[in-house]
């Protein structure tokens, strides 16, 4: 990807946290499948071609696109060609007939579609440049499509640090906040546990500090400086614009979404601090042994089913 040739690209504070990937990142895996034998059966490779024909390079019904896409990028590495069909299938004017498609911004998108390519803008998979503001916008149109995936990573990004994906990515923990829980109404155990996190942590320790204490969260302790971290206490400056991105502290609502969390997707880590939280209290949640002990034996299910924390 072409650098820029603005005068701040030399200044440090300009530059992404995260380096661009270079898009060969994939080679050796790439390098490694194509040793392998490209084994389908008769049948699969029936629906292979009727989705091919169906497509019509581009022309025929978004799935069938979408199919083919998927098709050439994972066993035959067309990376590119595939790009090309997931953009075809992401970006259809508002007449076309697929009965997939979505009505995102006046045209119709196929969300899937919409949620690969915006992966391909992001890591550069099959060489394509990466564009990590374009990614985001292309998760958003996914997200508002209705792709949950799409929407888990755009409140990622949205709470990325400013600048460190590059130019042009928001930050903003209230519209991610807002995603999560999108997500978690939907039945992701994940987007659940990230939002509860973000509850659990509060606004009194600085949003980089990381492994705070439960009792420097609630300020019931000083907040200890550690190695590494530059100042752990909250940079609030008294100005509204600066300080309305740090998230109030809500044990309660936090303890909803780990209980939705547990339940729905048996994830071990929500059960866990269910259990923590039951055993020692948090503001409006008061301690209960019963549910300490009930949300332990939750935990050591979930992880003799579904593996560890």
């Amino acid at each position: 990807m072409a650098s820029s040739s603005s005068s701040n690209d030399n200044d440090p504070d300009q530059q992404p946290i995260f380096p661009n990937p270079t898009g060969h990142e994939y080679d050796a895996i790439d390098k490694l499948q194509a040793e392998l034998p490209a084994i389908i059966d008769e049948e699969s490779q029936q629906q292979v071609d009727d989705y091919k024909e169906a497509c019509n390079g581009g022309k025929g019904p978004m799935v069938a696109c979408f199919a083919t896409g998927e098709f050439l990028s994972m066993f035959e590495r067309k990376h590119k060609e595939a790009f090309q069909l997931y953009e075809n299938t992401c970006f259809r004017p508002l007449h076309d007939k697929s009965p997939n498609g979505k009505e995102v911004d006046g045209t119709k998108a196929y969300p899937p579609a919409c949620f690969n390519l915006a992966k391909m803008l992001m890591t550069g998979k099959g060489q394509v440049p990466v564009d990590r503001k374009r990614a985001y916008d292309v998760f958003d149109r996914a997200c508002r499509a209705g792709h949950g995936g799409a929407c888990h990573i755009q409140a990622k990004m949205l709470l990325s640090p400013p600048n460190a994906l590059g130019k042009g990515i928001p930050y903003d923990p209230y519209k991610a906040m807002d995603l999560y829980q999108q997500v978690c109404d939907l039945g992701d155990s994940v987007s659940c546990f990230t939002l509860a996190t973000m509850l659990l942590r509060g606004d009194k320790i600085n949003k980089q500090a990381r492994n705070a204490t439960p009792k420097e969260l609630k300020g019931e302790e000083p907040i200890l400086q550690r190695t590494n971290e530059e100042d752990r206490s909250s940079h609030k400056s008294g100005n509204k614009h600066d300080d309305e991105y740090y998230i109030p502290r809500d044990p309660k609502r936090a303890e909803e979404l780990l209980k939705a969390a547990c339940r729905t997707g048996a994830h071990a880590p929500s059960c866990f601090n269910l259990a923590v939280m039951y055993e020692n209290g948090d503001d409006g949640v008061p301690a209960d042994k019963d549910k300490a002990e009930e949300y332990k034996r939750k935990t050591e299910k979930a992880i003799q089913t579904l593996g560890g924390l």
